[in-house]
């Protein structure tokens, strides 16, 4: 793609987007995720979107009006993607909300054209089998590479895929996951051998029935994925860090607590912004998004590490960069940084896992998408901590 060429128009406004200098990804980042829309064709009562997990998606993050910019556009995307180099063993992965409705259903095509990464797919399958294949634009084996697991990853939502389907959720997204075969794509009830498998949430009200067994069985990958969260007074999923997701939502303690923090992660909002874990990410969506942040930064040829501190001066919650800013790099995920929110954290950024080197599986080393250090934990709560002499050494003062 010649950059200096390009133009894209929004709002009957022309851009002309520069080539911006590579990044120099560290050998130990472990995941790229995009979120390319927050707005979803569902609204479940369990969302991972949702940071106190109240039910409230559709509230939350309300679809908004077309005139109101709330995303990169795919020309944006394409010139802040091609920042990144190329890495086979390292995917960027598109997600949401709903990434198949973004920029009305063609923008991943328009994206995947003009990038050379491969891509996983986070999806509830929004779109009919024949539409996705088509406004990929012929990229299908963009979302095709050789690993353990498949690239497309679509989640199963019960409750509402019944209503939109009537009834016939289940085999529904089975079907449209199994037509995929009819446009270059490889189905397989193999995960390893699969570009498409399905995923459901193991949340205590989530079943598996006989018959969704005998639905999926000998077509389609199906697994369940630990539920994170709390569930009558019950916390669900692996935390390295006490109290990290639970403290404020199970009235362990008043009020958060103070330490400092670093992410192991790219994670990049639908304008581009570069946060710092999930939480942050999520809550300034929550308040509407960085939308009038976004078109003063826009104005200041997003220049965002010259003019951060005037721009989200009255914010708490700030990114770390922006993608299209040309002094952003690495180094600045690398920095740990003072946070006063600990004991809201997003399960999904301090659970226990396995990183793309199988260090958990391998070596017995437990990987975290952020590192945390310095937490004022009062000595009133040591009590409450579980393996307190392993966790010690994450407070301060220490004991």
């Amino acid at each position: 793609m010649d950059s200096l060429n390009q133009t894209t128009q929004f709002n009957f406004k022309v851009v002309i987007l520069m080539v911006l200098p590579s990044l120099q990804l560290p050998n130990t980042l472990n995941y790229i995720g995009v979120f390319l829309t927050l707005e979803c064709n569902l609204s479940c009562s369990y969302c991972i979107n949702d940071p106190q997990q109240t039910g409230q998606r559709e509230m939350l993050f309300p679809i908004q009006a077309k005139s109101l910019r709330k995303c990169l556009t795919p020309a944006e995307w394409s010139q802040a993607l091609n920042r990144i180099p190329y890495r086979e063993d390292l995917p960027i992965t598109l997600q949401g909300g709903e990434p198949m409705l973004y920029w009305s259903g063609k923008g991943l095509g328009m994206i995947l054209s003009e990038t050379p990464h491969y891509f996983d797919l986070l999806t509830n399958f929004a779109l009919k089998p024949k539409t996705f294949a088509n406004n990929l634009n012929g990229q299908q084996r963009k979302l095709q590479r050789d690993a353990p697991y498949p690239s497309i990853r679509v989640s199963y939502h019960a409750e509402e895929m019944n209503r939109v389907w009537r009834g016939q959720g289940f085999a529904e997204l089975i079907n449209r996951c199994e037509a995929l075969s009819d446009y270059g794509f490889r189905v397989s009830p193999s995960k390893a051998e699969s570009d498409v498998g399905i995923y459901m949430v193991a949340h205590p009200q989530n079943k598996m029935t006989a018959e969704m067994e005998s639905t999926y069985t000998g077509r389609v990958p199906f697994e369940s994925k630990e539920f994170l969260g709390i569930h009558e007074g019950k916390l669900h999923g692996h935390y390295l860090y006490p109290f990290s997701t639970d403290l404020i939502a199970r009235n362990i303690h008043l009020n958060t607590l103070s330490c400092e923090c670093r992410t192991t992660e790219l994670l990049l909002d639908p304008l581009g912004f570069v946060w710092g874990c999930h939480f942050y990410l999520y809550q300034s969506w929550i308040a509407g998004g960085p939308v009038r942040e976004f078109e003063e930064l826009e104005a200041q040829g997003f220049r965002y590490s010259e003019n951060r501190a005037r721009i989200f001066a009255i914010h708490d919650l700030a990114p770390i960069g922006h993608m299209l800013d040309p002094d952003f790099t690495m180094a600045d995920l690398e920095v740990f940084r003072s946070c006063r929110h600990y004991g809201r954290c997003i399960g999904c950024d301090t659970k226990v896992k396995n990183d793309r080197f199988q260090s958990y599986y391998d070596q017995g080393i437990a990987h975290t998408s952020v590192m945390i250090r310095n937490i004022q934990m009062p000595a009133s709560l040591y009590d409450k901590v579980e393996n307190l002499d392993y966790s010690q050494k994450f407070f301060t003062p220490p004991l």
